[in-house]
């Protein structure tokens, strides 16, 4: 943490120094945050953006490459699953009985399963995190933020093409492009992308005739076609698609019970040791359809969406090459969604949206547990029929008092119905079926208050107060309740030094109730699931920066910082999921709740004869992160005091990125990098199983490649 303060120190006072005037800007990135187009500076909530073209320039594949680049958020892989943190808020949740906290969404559109994070992140316009609850106008499971991706759109009567080949160590080879062409002058344009990515694993597997684990094999594509037949009507028809193969992310053996595998040498984390061979054969498409009519003071907006998200994967779940455990998960999710909304338009000093939305997911669910290597001894989980159901009704309104000064007020009511109908839980070679049909519903009414004062043309000050909700759902034939909060929010947003400097400020408050908590653990038929229960009274507060500065054309600085105070106030009961002993767990942190979290980055771009040679450099730091709501608790077994969960956490660590791109005037460029210099082993996630033991995820280790490529319009 000294080293990054050091480092935001030494560049707060480049920022304020007396460097020579010179006509050069904070670049303004627009958003749609609040479902309608402004910039960042002017949405009055705690929003980031990156533009694509800055994603593409940082490597950025996907949603775990954007952690350390916004305060407060944390991201993170656990098997297949994509867990989002946002203000110490996790998302999880694989199946429809169980919902995310955070809400993802692909050009407007809701993908409920996590899984889907990874496959959209190439041919981008942007990415829009919004921090803190967002349910009036983005919807279902949005109580901690949102996480936008924003692809980029046909544009009429321009041909333009770009393509991009990465290289670099462990085999790695990334190829993506870009086709945009116009087919009728102002009325019909299309536009094509696809990616490639290849890399070996580089979690070593020991096992002879094992493959190495943590690799890459992925592909995917996506075509946009625009039509504008007249003035008032835009058709936007998307389709995409992703593949992912290989061997998986693999868990590695950290310990048991209160014994560190770590800290003996016995594991480490790049090495894995396994007699089943990891498989992984995941399938995601949609197809959209968005309509715009515009009338002269109202525009009318239709999206509908139709999603399917497959997962195949095979995995050793015991880590060891000596075990007799495998899991052979497969998931097969649809989803359908319909959005309309009624927006104003026109510069009138009310502005009004008003919308309708539903979604419905149909999710065939099938887990096989095996106890011995011939697969013939162990149980299966078979959910065919579950569904979860959900329809909502909106609006939010702005009014301007003055020129500088505005409130907003928003409502939305939404129902939830989920099910579990029909299923199995056999043991195999039995003919016993254990299996308990789920069902609930949930209602709820959530609200937005505040206003923002535009103190001068560059900076803004706003506050509100808001409540978010995320509706309950069943685990194990116990129902837990939804999740709500109230949460208040103050910040500010600044242009300083003649918009050569960029400073956002924001404070928060959460009062959560019946904060859903995720732990993996075995159930009363001894197969070892995600169980989800209630935690009781949970309060979140904290403080956040963002900051930009171009302190001359040739140097630029970008930097943030996140602080973070997350409790349980309240969480008596907690079941310990090794030795089940009953623990009482107020005034624990949250699981993924970092105390700091920052990022700072330095570049300079000297000019040449015929182009630009920048080097960047960036730093990110992270404080300690638990991954288990028990943190560090001591426990008593057996008259013994043991620290088991201690080892399911991750230290404080620095990992620092650099980089030497040369752009060239005829629109190519070629770039050498090289990420995580400190070669850190990063924790990503932890679980366990009914034996006690723990199982952890690594990041990657120390990096470097090199990438060339082209764009032309």
């Amino acid at each position: 943490m000294n080293k990054l303060m050091w480092l935001a120190g030494a560049c707060a006072l480049a920022m304020t120094g007396t460097a020579q005037a010179q006509d050069v800007q904070v670049e303004e990135v627009v958003v749609t945050a609040q479902k309608r187009e402004g910039t960042v500076q002017a949405t009055p909530l705690a929003v980031s953006a990156i533009s694509g073209d800055v994603l593409q320039q940082q490597n950025v594949v996907d949603a775990g490459d954007l952690t350390g680049k916004v305060p407060n958020l944390n991201i993170g892989q656990a098997g297949n699953e994509v867990i989002i943190s946002i203000r110490g808020v996790s998302s999880a949740g694989v199946v429809p009985q169980r919902d995310p906290s955070v809400a993802f969404h692909l050009d407007g559109v809701y993908l409920p399963r996590p899984s889907g994070a990874n496959s959209v992140f190439y041919d981008l316009e942007r990415v829009e995190v919004l921090r803190g609850p967002q349910g009036t106008l983005w919807g279902r499971n949005a109580t901690a933020g949102s996480l936008n991706i924003i692809t980029r759109k046909p544009v009429m009567n321009t041909g333009q093409a770009a393509g991009e080949i990465l290289v670099g160590d462990y085999g790695r080879f990334t190829a993506q492009g870009m086709y945009n062409f116009p087919i009728v002058d102002d009325t019909l344009a299309a536009r094509a992308a696809f990616i490639i990515n290849r890399r070996d694993g580089y979690q070593e597997n020991v096992a002879p005739g094992m493959p190495d684990l943590a690799d890459a094999k992925e592909e995917a594509g996506r075509v946009h076609l625009l039509f504008t037949p007249g003035e008032r009507l835009r058709l936007l028809l998307s389709a995409d698609y992703y593949h992912a193969g290989g061997a998986g992310t693999g868990n590695v053996l950290i310990g048991n019970g209160a014994v560190s595998y770590i800290a003996s040498g016995r594991s480490a984390p790049y090495r894995a040791e396994t007699n089943t061979a990891g498989r992984i054969n995941n399938k995601i498409w949609g197809v959209t359809a968005e309509a715009t009519y515009a009338l002269d003071a109202l525009d009318i907006v239709s999206v509908t969406s139709y999603r399917a998200d497959d997962q195949d994967v095979t995995s050793d779940s015991d880590a060891t090459a000596t075990g007799t455990q495998t899991v052979y998960y497969f998931n097969y999710n649809k989803t359908f969604s319909q959005e309309l909304r009624l927006a104003s338009s026109g510069d009138g000093a009310l502005q009004y949206i008003l919308g309708a939305y539903y979604i419905k997911e149909t999710n065939d669910d099938n887990l096989y547990q095996y106890t011995n290597l011939e697969r013939t001894a162990g149980v299966v989980l078979q959910r065919p029929d579950r569904f979860a159901e959900s329809w909502a009704v909106f609006g939010q309104a702005d009014y301007d008092i003055t020129d500088t000064l505005t409130v907003f007020a928003g409502v939305r009511y939404s129902e939830d119905r989920k099910g579990n109908p029909v299923g199995l839980t056999r043991p195999l070679g039995t003919d016993l079926n254990t299996f308990r049909p789920d069902a609930g519903s949930w209602a709820k009414t959530t609200w937005r208050l505040g206003a923002d004062w535009e103190i001068t043309p560059d900076n803004m000050v706003y506050g509100s107060v808001s409540t978010g909700y995320k509706a309950g759902g069943f685990s194990s034939n116990r129902n837990f309740g939804p999740e709500t909060l109230t949460a208040y929010e103050f910040g500010s947003k600044n242009y300083f030094l003649d918009r050569r400097l960029l400073a956002n400020f924001s404070a928060f408050y959460y009062d959560y109730k019946d904060l859903q908590v995720v732990s993996v653990a075995p159930d009363e038929n001894g197969v070892v699931r995600a169980l989800t229960t209630n935690a009781g009274v949970s309060s979140v507060w904290g403080l956040e920066f963002e900051g930009r500065a171009r302190i001359t054309e040739a140097l630029s600085i970008d930097a943030s910082l996140g602080y973070l105070d997350a409790k349980f106030d309240r969480y008596v009961g907690a079941i310990d999921p090794l030795y089940g002993t009953v623990q009482d767990l107020s005034g624990n942190t949250l699981p993924r709740a970092p105390r700091w979290n920052g990022n700072i980055g330095v570049a300079y771009a000297i000019p040449l004869a015929s182009g630009r040679l920048t080097a960047r450099i960036s730093t990110r730091y992270q404080s300690e992160v638990f991954f288990t709501e028990f943190n560090d608790r001591r426990i008593t077994v057996a008259g013994a005091s043991l620290n088991p969960y201690g080892q399911a956490s991750q230290d404080a660590y620095t990992a620092t990125d650099i980089s030497l791109r040369y752009d060239d005037d005829r629109r190519w460029y070629v770039e050498a990098f090289a990420d995580n210099l400190e070669d850190e082993a990063v924790l990503l996630s932890v679980s366990t199983d009914s034996a006690r033991n723990f199982f952890g995820s690594y990041g990657a280790p120390r990096t470097f490649g090199v990438k060339a490529g082209f764009k032309f319009n």
